[in-house]
C-alpha cells in the first residue's frame, strides 16, 4: 500500500514561491487540500440530501431534529477513541480507512435511494456510521497538518484547511440541489460517492509520513484522560471549545433550511441549494479576510465577538419576510462561524505539542459535532412548537446569552494574547 512508503517532505520550493503561496506551494500540502475539499462538499452535499430526503419521507419537523441526534451520540461514544488513534498510529493509514468507508457506505445508500428502499432509519443508521467514521478521522487529519509544510507555514496552512469547513457549504449544497432537482436525489448521492472517491485518491498521493513522533502509545483509558486533562489545563482551549459547544447547541442552522426554502419561502429544492449556499460566501470572505490580516494577538476576543455576532445574524434571519435578507443573515452566520472556528484551530495547533494535538483536536471535534447534534435536535423541536422564525428568535437570545456566560466564567479567553 502506498501508505507504507510514506516519506517525510523534502521541502523544495522557493523563498519565493513559499511567500507568494504560502502552504499551498508544498506538493503534499496541496494534495491534502485537495483531499479536504473533496470531502467537505461531499460531506456538505451528503448532509442537505439526508436531511431534504428524512423532510420529503417523513414531513417532520422533529424528525429532522432527530436526524441530528443519531449524529450525535456516535461522536461521544467514538471522539475521544479518535485522538487517542490520531496520537498512537498512523495518520496516513487512518485516513485511508476512514475515507474508504465512506466512499463504500455512501454507494450503498445511493442503491438503496435508487430502488426506492430508502426509508427514514435507513437514513438515521448511515448519518450514525458517517458520525463515527468522520470523529475516528478528524483528528488525524488536523493532527497531520504540521507533517506537511515547514512551521514557518503551520498558521498559513490551518487557515487554508479550516476554510474549507465553511467554505465547501457553497458547492456542497448548491450542487446537491441541482442534482436532487434535476437527476434526483437518489443520482445526486451516487455522484456524492464519486466526490468521495477522489478524496480518498488524494491521501494516497501525500508523500509525508504520518507514524506518530517518539515511542510507540496504545491506546487506552490512560492516554484518553490524559488528553482530557491537558485540555482542561488550558484555559483558552477549554473557554473557546465550551463556547462553540454552547452556541451551537442552540444556533445550528442548516436541518431548518429545507423549512425555510419549502415551507417559508416557498422557492423549492434549487432555493434550498441556494440557502445552503449562503453561509459559505461569507465563509469564504471570513477565510480570505484572515488569510489578508495573518496573525494577530487578540485571538480569544476575535473568538467571543464572532459568536456574539453570529447570534445577532441569528434574530435578522428570524424576523426577515424577505428571502434577499435571509440569504445575507445565513451569509454573516458563515463569516462568523468560520472566523471562530479556524482561530479556534489556530490556537489547538499552537498551544498543543505533537503528542496532544490529535487528542485535543478530537475533543474539540466531540464537542463541535454534539453541539451541532443537540442543536439540530433543539431546533427541529422548537420549529415544531413555534414555527421556524420563532425558534430562530428564542435560539438566539439564549447563544448571546451563553456567550457572554461563558466569557465571563474564563475571562482568560477575552484577554488572551499570542
Amino acid at each position: 500500500m502506498a501508505a507504507d512508503d510514506a516519506t517525510e517532505p523534502t521541502y523544495t520550493v522557493t523563498e519565493r514561491s513559499a511567500s507568494r503561496w504560502g502552504a499551498l506551494a508544498y506538493s503534499d500540502f496541496r494534495w491534502f487540500w485537495a483531499h479536504g475539499l473533496l470531502q467537505g462538499i461531499a460531506r456538505n452535499m451528503r448532509e442537505m440530501l439526508t436531511f431534504l430526503l428524512v423532510y420529503q419521507l417523513s414531513g417532520s419537523a422533529l424528525q429532522l431534529g432527530l436526524t441530528g441526534l443519531f449524529q450525535a451520540v456516535p461522536s461521544l461514544i467514538f471522539g475521544l477513541i479518535g485522538g487517542a488513534l490520531a496520537d498512537s498510529v498512523d495518520r496516513k493509514k487512518l485516513l485511508i480507512y476512514t475515507q474508504a468507508a465512506n466512499v463504500g457506505s455512501g454507494a450503498l445508500l445511493a442503491a438503496l435511494v435508487l430502488t426506492n428502499n430508502a426509508e427514514v432509519w435507513h437514513l438515521w443508521g448511515f448519518t450514525s456510521f458517517w458520525s463515527a467514521v468522520s470523529v475516528l478521522g478528524r483528528p488525524a487529519q488536523r493532527a497531520y497538518i504540521p507533517r506537511l509544510v515547514p512551521q514557518s507555514q503551520v498558521l498559513n496552512a490551518i487557515t487554508w484547511h479550516s476554510s474549507l469547513s465553511q467554505g465547501t457549504l457553497f458547492a456542497g449544497p448548491l450542487a446537491a440541489g441541482f442534482l436532487a432537482a434535476s437527476l434526483g436525489i437518489g443520482w445526486a448521492y451516487a455522484a456524492n460517492s464519486l466526490v468521495l472517491a477522489g478524496a480518498l485518491l488524494s491521501v494516497f498521493a501525500i508523500r509525508a509520513s504520518g507514524a506518530p513522533e517518539g515511542p510507540p502509545r496504545k491506546v487506552s483509558a490512560r492516554t484518553i484522560l490524559e488528553g482530557i486533562q491537558f485540555v482542561r489545563m488550558q484555559e483558552v482551549l477549554l473557554a473557546a471549545m465550551v463556547m462553540d459547544l454552547g452556541v451551537m447547541s442552540v444556533g445550528f442552522l442548516r436541518p431548518i433550511l429545507p423549512i425555510l426554502a419549502l415551507d417559508v419561502y416557498e422557492v423549492g429544492e434549487i432555493g434550498l441549494g441556494v440557502l445552503g449556499a449562503a453561509p459559505a460566501i461569507g465563509a469564504v470572505t471570513g477565510s480570505l479576510m484572515l488569510l489578508m490580516v495573518g496573525d494577530f494577538k487578540r485571538k480569544g476576543a476575535v473568538i467571543v465577538l464572532a459568536y456574539a455576532s453570529y447570534a445577532l445574524a441569528m434574530v435578522m434571519l428570524g424576523l426577515t419576510p424577505w428571502i434577499g435578507l435571509a440569504l445575507v443573515a445565513l451569509a454573516v452566520t458563515g463569516f462568523m462561524d468560520v472566523v471562530a472556528f479556524t482561530v479556534k484551530q489556530a490556537l489547538i495547533q499552537i498551544v498543543a505539542p505533537d503528542q496532544f494535538r490529535g487528542r485535543a483536536a478530537s475533543l474539540s471535534s466531540i464537542l463541535s459535532v454534539t453541539g451541532n447534534a443537540t442543536g439540530a435536535m433543539e431546533m427541529g423541536t422548537l420549529v415544531a412548537a413555534f414555527g421556524a422564525p420563532g425558534a430562530l428568535l428564542i435560539n438566539s437570545g439564549l447563544a448571546l446569552g451563553m456567550t457572554g456566560v461563558i466569557t465571563l466564567r474564563w475571562m482568560g479567553l477575552w484577554r488572551h494574547e499570542s
